[in-house]
């Protein structure tokens, strides 16, 4: 396809780390269909890796934080400028703000545009009862000019169909993001047999993610067996008032009952090394991208019977389900899996590979993408036959 008909796509996200980190494969794929890609989102460490991936990238003012209406203005002005300028076919928007703004500026350009929403979040959690308000029917504006919405498990589609944000007509679910099942490939030999067995938490180090629970777990078990590992694998955030301070982080460490690895751009080789992930995360997650990776590699898990962390197990059969913030539950589900054998616990990583392969494989993902975009561009005889090779 010459330069002068391919069909531009934008992909808009909060950030350039979630862009790189979770639809590279996307973009990739798309680029391969013969789209030129453009992404826009806030200036990051992993903006220049985008652009060094061929990419079209635009700088983005979005402060995700703020409930200030002026910048959000601002962030919809610049949106609409940059929308206009560049004339594209097709834009996908990630997250809240960008749902909506991103929509009504797509709207008011004449573009069509989906809404991908990656987990309900804070979405809902406001304290200020008006300011909860706001924000529903500011969602309910942003779906009406989304030509569909889109989610990552059942429950959150439900959810907006029964506070009336979206009719169900207009809604559909993505298998996740996808997963890379070459990239996150089974560990090779049996790290079962091991005297020391390692607990590893990874993810964002918020409190609604379970890491307080982790550690209380944690402190129960190594008091039966010292000799057990515990680890937490994550970025710290200080703007977001959830986030677990690092003097706490370090207290623990200092106590002996947590050992903090720091953050990581390649979690393959912490998982290679752990015997179990334990993700006990109350979080309105869309569906947990660690779950993903270590299911992906043959590694059992303990997570919580809650959205988007459910869809990734099946429980007693890939891991375990327990109850949100129990520790109870919890250090009971840790104790089941320490009993194991080792056959039955690469059983168990064996079962997990093969759900993951089954339901949220990165094509599986990229297909449904492609699907809705030839929905709403019209394309040429050749990008037909190839939308239609796996469909």
């Amino acid at each position: 396809m010459s330069e002068s008909v391919r069909k531009r796509i934008a992909i808009v996200s909060n950030t350039s780390w979630s862009i790189y980190n979770f639809r590279l494969s996307l973009i990739r794929f798309l680029k391969e269909q013969g789209f030129h890609v453009h992404v826009i989102a806030p200036k990051d460490r992993f903006s220049a890796r985008l652009v060094s991936e061929g990419i079209s990238y635009h700088n983005l003012f979005l402060d995700n934080y703020s409930i200030n209406p002026f910048k959000d203005i601002q962030t919809t002005r610049q949106l609409s400028k940059i929308y206009k300028e560049y004339n594209f076919d097709f834009v996908i928007h990630y997250t809240i703000k960008l749902n909506i703004y991103g929509s009504y500026a797509a709207q008011s350009r004449g573009i069509p545009s989906i809404a991908i929403t990656t987990g309900l979040g804070h979405l809902f959690s406001f304290k200020n009862s008006l300011v909860r308000q706001i924000v529903r029917l500011l969602y309910v504006q942003g779906c009406r000019m989304s030509k569909e919405v889109g989610f990552l498990n059942e429950s959150d589609r439900e959810e907006f169909i029964r506070k009336k944000i979206v009719q169900r007509s207009k809604t559909f679910v993505l298998p996740s993001e996808g997963i890379d099942l070459e990239y996150f490939s089974p560990i090779n030999g049996d790290n079962y047999n091991r005297k020391t067995k390692t607990f590893l938490f990874a993810g964002r180090v918020l409190w609604e993610k379970g890491v307080g629970e982790f550690k209380e777990a944690a402190e129960r078990i190594l008091k039966i067996h010292p000799d057990f590992k515990f680890q937490i694998l994550g970025f710290v955030d200080p703007s977001n008032p959830n986030a677990i301070p690092f003097e706490k982080l370090e207290s623990w460490q200092n106590s002996g009952i947590i050992e903090y690895l720091g953050e990581t751009e390649d979690i393959r080789p912490f998982l290679r090394n752990v015997d179990c992930v334990v993700f006990p995360s109350y979080y309105r997650e869309g569906i947990s991208r660690i779950l993903l990776e270590a299911a992906s590699m043959a590694i059992p898990i303990i997570t919580t019977d809650n959205v988007g962390c459910r869809d990734v197990v099946a429980h007693n059969k890939s891991g375990y389900l327990c109850k949100p913030k129990d520790v109870d539950d919890l250090v009971d589900k840790i104790n089941l899996f320490v009993a194991l054998d080792s056959e039955d616990k690469t059983a168990m990583g064996q079962y997990g590979r093969e759900l993951v392969s089954s339901k949220f494989d990165i094509e599986i993902v990229n297909q449904h993408y492609l699907n809705l975009i030839n929905k709403y561009i019209p394309q040429s005889a050749e990008n037909e036959i190839k939308s239609s090779v796996k469909s």
